[in-house]
């Protein structure tokens, strides 16, 4: 283990020895950069909520994109970015050795058209991305199979679901996080296999229940005490009665939560690994969002994954994977981002079924390519050894791209959602900013404090009608299936747009930093890694305190 001072930040972190033997395999060195930056670097390739209207610069019909009309790239929409009526490799470019690699880099990315949004057989789902087979859906990213989902993000397999953030095979949910096989659920957090639930956290195969936690088959419940139906009826409709009534139990239940007993990470079936939100995950640290990683550190969102590190929306069982964002399966992969079905790549962009890649943008099927040039196999070999050493030689080599290479700013890209920055600090560290303000302003037609409180006090008119967000102040408006969905839900129309909502969400999820803690059960010594930080008054048991309480 050694202790090293990231180039960006300036804070000391450690690589251990297992680190070291893994860079060795991976034929790299080890990083100048802290996981946290390191992370930064990579989240910088992807935009995933900010959304823009520009033409396709091929067909130059309008389209959706994660592109702002003033990026300096090609953009095509998908259908002409996979059609035939542009060859990749037309862009194939001898490399120089007078410049660096990333001064040519940058130079082919200028030239290469770009895939102006990731949604591929999406049905009536245009505001979307990083989605696929949805259908009839609005604003859901990095969702897939879902149908009449709307303002939510990582769903997979739902129904009729709006506001709601990692949310699995479930059914008429609204602000649920964290939940699997829920129906009719609301304001519910970490629950399983349940039905018709209020304000509740952590349950399992549960029915109507109103502020309950960490319950386990109870039904007709409020605050974990059994009532009789049309007692429980009753006190459903006094919290759902109008907007002032939700905010309040908002409140309650959060005062609630903070009372609750916590394990010290959610994490199930796991052995030797530390991180949060994971399940089946064997020898690995500081593991976030994945499921079945074996020999894997330093990974969010992630599924299948084996030894691999420094990754980020890395799936379906993909191996040997280094400093990569966005890879559906492939081996060997290296500093790159959305590279799909490939094998044996380093510094490529939105590449698919490429073999022995380097350097190359936008490939979508070849073999041994630098630069979007197609060589020999043994004239490859030799050429990408020497770009290598030059790398080396300028310190370059095995770090991911640098910010000034990354297609979008910091505060478009997805890391200001989990490393928030000013535009300052994000500037001094070398990032790009985003000036320009997405939305509209002032153009309301309801003012602040004029929406109706109950869901019985609106009619189709309200779809004519401008609201504004009562924190960010920006317009936003209903559109007739969410009414039709809060009029089935009896809610109130809610008082914040999207954006604000979605960060509101966030934060009730813990963030990526690890602390050294104690279990807080008397008499219990029992030490471990978790992300709830010593400031805050949550109570943090050990998994076999925690067992011995809730089971």
């Amino acid at each position: 283990m050694r202790k090293e001072t990231c180039k960006t930040c300036e804070k000391e972190f450690v690589i251990r020895d297992e680190d070291l033997i893994f860079y060795e395999q991976m034929k790299t060195v080890p990083p100048i950069y802290c996981p946290e930056c390191r992370m930064a670097r990579r989240l910088m390739f992807r935009n995933e909520r900010i959304l823009y209207k520009r033409s396709c610069d091929l067909c130059k019909e309008n389209m959706i994109t994660l592109y702002s009309p003033d990026s300096p790239y090609k953009v095509y929409c998908s259908k002409c970015w996979w059609s035939d009526e542009w060859d990749p490799k037309s862009f194939a470019t001898d490399y120089d050795f007078s410049k660096t690699f990333f001064e040519q880099y940058k130079e082919l990315q200028t030239k290469v058209p770009r895939l102006g949004l990731a949604a591929f057989k999406n049905i009536r789902s245009d505001y979307t991305n990083g989605s696929a087979e949805n259908k009839d859906c609005y604003l859901i990213f990095a969702s897939d199979y879902n149908e009449d989902c709307l303002y939510s993000r990582l769903l997979q397999r739902d129904k009729q679901c709006v506001d709601c953030a990692f949310l699995h095979e479930s059914e008429l949910c609204y602000e649920c996080i964290d939940c699997r096989k829920c129906f009719r659920c609301m304001f519910v957090e970490q629950c399983q296999d349940s039905t018709d639930l209020l304000f509740c956290y952590n349950l399992r195969n549960s029915n109507n229940c109103i502020f309950c936690t960490n319950g386990r088959n109870i039904s007709n419940s409020i605050l974990n005490i059994k009532y009789s139906k049309e007692e429980f009826e009753k006190k459903k409709s006094e919290i759902l009665k109008n907007y002032e009534s939700i905010e309040k139990a908002k409140k309650e239940f959060a005062e609630l939560k903070n009372k609750t007993i916590k394990k010290f990470a959610t994490q199930t079936k796991c052995h030797n690994v530390t991180g949060d939100y994971i399940h089946n995950c064997y020898d690995g640290v500081e593991l976030y969002d994945t499921y079945d990683a074996k020999n894997c550190s330093y990974m969010k969102d992630t599924e299948k994954p084996t030894d691999s590190q420094d990754c980020n929306n890395y799936y379906y069982k993909p191996q040997f994977g280094y400093n990569i964002m966005g890879a559906l399966e492939g081996s060997r992969l290296k500093n790159s981002a959305f590279v799909f079905y490939s094998n044996e790549v380093e510094y490529c962009d939105m590449c698919y079924n490429l073999s022995n890649g380097f350097g190359c943008i936008s490939v979508r099927k070849g073999n041994y390519m630098i630069l979007n040039k197609e060589h020999e196999r043994e004239e490859y070999l030799k050429l990408k050894e020497k770009i290598e050493n030059q790398m080396k030689r300028e310190k370059d080599f095995g770090q991911f791209f640098p910010p000034e290479v990354a297609p979008f700013t910091y505060n478009e890209s997805l890391i200001n959602d989990f490393f928030p920055l000013s535009k300052e600090e994000a500037l001094k560290r070398g990032y790009r900013w985003q000036d320009k303000t997405t939305g509209t302003f002032d153009k309301e037609t309801i003012k602040k404090g004029e929406v109706p409180d109950s869901i019985n006090d609106i009619d189709e008119k309200i779809l004519n009608e401008i609201l504004v967000c009562e924190e960010c102040n920006k317009n936003f408006k209903i559109i007739e299936a969410e009414l039709t969905f809060y009029k089935k839900m009896n809610l109130p129309l809610p008082h914040k747009d999207f954006e604000c909502r979605h960060q509101d969400r966030m934060k009730k999820r813990n963030g990526m930093k690890l602390y050294y803690r104690s279990c807080m059960k008397e008499d219990c010594k029992n030490e471990f890694e978790t992300t709830y930080a010593p400031d805050t008054s949550d109570i943090i048991y050990c998994e076999n305190c925690y067992q011995q309480e809730i089971y």
